[in-house]
């Protein structure tokens, strides 16, 4: 199995999911410029990440690719040990708000000049970007509130929101009025598994918002 991914995406979820499982895979480390190569585009038409390469098999689209992993490790328990079809919509809920609703959200920051050409315009647009994200960002961290993680135990939704909470830092969103963050964080950043990845992707934990 292959995994392509480009350092501190989304694609650090499915990187954390195969640590975890234990499999042997290769990783294919990319950036923006490599994701549009003709060879890359032959695997991802999209030109985006993650991307698993198993045999014949392609898997795109990043929680296609954890159901991917966990239906070939299920004893791996990316998605927690709860079959029960509550226990399922409960972490589906949580990975489908942070994959389409709270990821969708950064891109007016990751690339402003991609929605409006005008730069004072891109300002406003990248403002309300930030209090869009911020106001999403409260269902979590009253979640977390309640309980260390998003489900209860450790998923694959906490690494995704904990990719999002870094990408918050790196854009300076004020998260000061939630409480609950830092802790979780400081949880999550105990992990083997994510320690491996970030060490993997050359990148650094953030200890704190």
């Amino acid at each position: 199995m292959k995994l392509y991914v480009i350092p501190g995406t989304c694609a650090v979820v499915p990187h954390t999911a195969l640590e975890w499982t234990g499999a042997d895979y290769e990783l294919e480390l990319l950036d923006h410029d490599s994701v549009k190569s003709e060879e890359y585009l032959r695997i991802n038409p999209q030109g985006a990440v993650p991307s698993i390469v198993d045999g014949e098999t392609v898997v795109t689209q990043n929680i296609a690719t954890q159901v991917y992993i966990d239906a070939n490790y299920p004893d791996a328990n990316i998605f927690g040990t709860d079959e029960s079809p509550d226990g399922q919509a409960q972490i589906m809920h949580w990975l489908a708000f942070l994959n389409a609703d709270l990821h969708k959200a950064f891109a007016p920051l990751f690339g402003p000049d991609g929605f409006i050409e005008d730069e004072s315009a891109q300002e406003k647009l990248k403002a309300k970007a930030q209090e869009n994200i911020t106001h999403l960002l409260r269902l979590p961290n009253e979640q977390l509130g309640k309980q260390d993680y998003l489900t209860g135990t450790k998923t694959t939704a906490d690494i995704y929101l904990y990719v999002t909470l870094t990408w918050a830092k790196k854009f300076d969103i004020d998260l000061s009025a939630y409480k609950n963050f830092d802790a979780f964080i400081k949880r999550i950043e105990e992990d083997e598994g994510l320690t491996a990845v970030i060490e993997q992707q050359g990148l650094e934990k953030i200890g704190s918002l």
